[in-house]
């Protein structure tokens, strides 16, 4: 019997980001209940304390696209310069996420289009934290926000 595979590894931690405090619950309660550790963060400042904070483990960054105070993707590019390790996962409630993914992203980042489901965001969270990590992204989306 192959145990390794029957070991869990440890619980994988993720920060969401989004302006939306009803999106930050229910993204929660989604992740919670597929035994993620969740940091919630409604704004960018809030998601660059939680970020600096060397005590704390984060495996996989969710951020919406468009916010108030920041685009996700400088965000990320901040975020990623403080953990280079980190996965990305992008949101968006625009209707023609298409034109959010050629405009805004690099078209091979990860991104989930709002509404989603449960499933949805499950699905993707797992692909995200079994891809290979974000920090070959960091220059791609350093480039990105200095031609915004």
């Amino acid at each position: 019997m192959d145990t390794a595979h029957e070991q869990q590894s440890d619980p994988k931690t993720i920060l969401v980001v989004d302006d939306e405090l009803s999106v930050l619950s229910v993204v929660k309660c989604m992740l919670e209940c597929d035994d993620y550790e969740v940091l919630l963060a409604n704004s960018a400042d809030a998601a660059l304390r939680i970020a600096s904070n060397n005590d704390v483990s984060i495996d996989l960054l969710i951020t919406d696209v468009v916010m108030p105070d920041v685009k996700g993707p400088d965000l990320a590019d901040q975020i990623i310069g403080l953990r280079p390790d980190v996965k990305l996962l992008f949101m968006s409630g625009y209707a023609d996420s298409d034109v959010v993914r050629i405009r805004v992203l690099d078209p091979n980042l990860s991104f989930l289009p709002k509404p989603f489901t449960s499933d949805g965001l499950l699905e993707t969270v797992k692909r995200v934290l079994n891809a290979p990590t974000s920090r070959e992204f960091a220059t791609a989306l350093s480039m990105q926000s200095q031609a915004s």
